[in-house]
């Protein structure tokens, strides 16, 4: 009995199949299938490969597959509901079954943090999101709005506070830190106002690339930049109000420690980040922990328990022993993600 899940992201698309006792079947990366970027016949061909070569790799018929989950970028927010009507079509007619479920990537994100239990996952990566699941299945989000306008705490964000507090420092309306001279350095900037054109040019500095400007602002405040640790608290309160935002949203049981799993670059920088966000959230009955399963175990996962209803019980093993299978299959199978 196999179960398919998809992570959707921006750039790169997973593609996981199960067994019902969480033995990895096939594992597959391909090319983004966001369907705004790419459009539909893009969409349609890599759905249509991608599905052909999971089959071929776990050596089963299409008919085969149980069950799948389909986390899509920007599916329930930016997507219209024509656009969603035809991602429906194309699925169902490449799967020709209707034994699937479409969601949003940051889904299956949940999905593979909580595995599939209620809490809220928070992500800061390049961009930044809140989503959460109570018991009783209510869905809530927060954050996730872009980075031109929203993203708070993310690591674009992050990169785009360097650069502010730069211009300032070089005007002398801040006094001058090591973030100064890192940005000098990094940047090989032989006059300041270079950085004008440098980072204004799409073609050299887009999304990704101020993103990474987080890493300047981590090395400073590692070597005690007060000004950099103060960046960093700034992020710390801004993801505890997606957090906090999420949280209220929903129903949860406030005699039980809600979950609150993180990921994303962001969080590489350890305390910087954790130690402020922690203390932002004191108030609340919420316990910070690292996500259990990356997004596409996830998404396979929650493929199964959505067809929970249907598995007899000679076929279901429990769920701790599907998880701890899956866990370490999954540090074996994705040693590189």
């Amino acid at each position: 009995m196999p179960y398919l899940g998809i992570d959707g992201g921006g750039t790169k698309t997973k593609f996981m199949l199960i067994d019902n006792q969480g033995s990895i079947l096939s594992y597959l990366k391909e090319d983004t299938i966001d369907y705004k970027r790419i459009g539909k016949d893009k969409f349609k061909n890599r759905i249509k490969r991608s599905i052909n070569q999971i089959i071929k790799d776990s050596i089963i018929n299409l008919k085969d597959i149980e069950y799948s989950f389909w986390g899509i970028p920007c599916y329930g927010d930016e997507l219209t509901k024509q656009e969603e009507k035809h991602i429906d079509q194309i699925i169902g007619d490449i799967l020709k079954n209707e034994n699937y479920k479409l969601g949003n990537d940051v889904e299956a994100g949940w999905a593979g943090s909580l595995v599939c239990k209620p809490g809220i996952n928070l992500v800061a990566g390049t961009g930044a999101i809140g989503f959460g699941k109570d018991s009783q299945g209510n869905k809530a989000r927060a954050s996730g709005w872009g980075h031109r306008i929203g993203d708070e705490g993310s690591a674009f964000w992050l990169g785009e506070k360097l650069l502010n507090n730069f211009t300032k420092q070089s005007d002398g309306r801040q006094e001058k830190t090591l973030l100064y001279t890192l940005v000098r350095e990094k940047l090989s900037l032989k006059n300041d106002f270079e950085i004008i054109n440098l980072v204004t040019s799409e073609n050299n500095f887009g999304r990704k690339e101020i993103a990474n400007l987080a890493l300047i602002l981590y090395k400073a405040a590692q070597n005690g930049d007060k000004k950099a640790i103060r960046i960093y608290k700034q992020a710390a309160f801004e993801l505890s109000q997606v957090v906090k935002t999420v949280y209220s949203k929903l129903e949860f049981n406030e005699s039980k420690k809600v979950t609150v799993t993180y990921s994303g670059g962001v969080f590489k920088s350890g305390n910087l980040i954790l130690k402020p966000l922690r203390n932002y959230l004191g108030e609340l009955y919420l316990e910070l922990k690292s996500p259990e399963l990356k997004p596409v175990t996830g998404a396979a996962l929650y493929a199964f328990f959505l067809n929970d209803d249907k598995i007899s019980n000679n076929d279901k093993i429990s769920s701790e022993k599907l998880v701890n299978k899956l866990k370490k299959e999954e540090g074996d199978v994705l040693i590189d993600d």
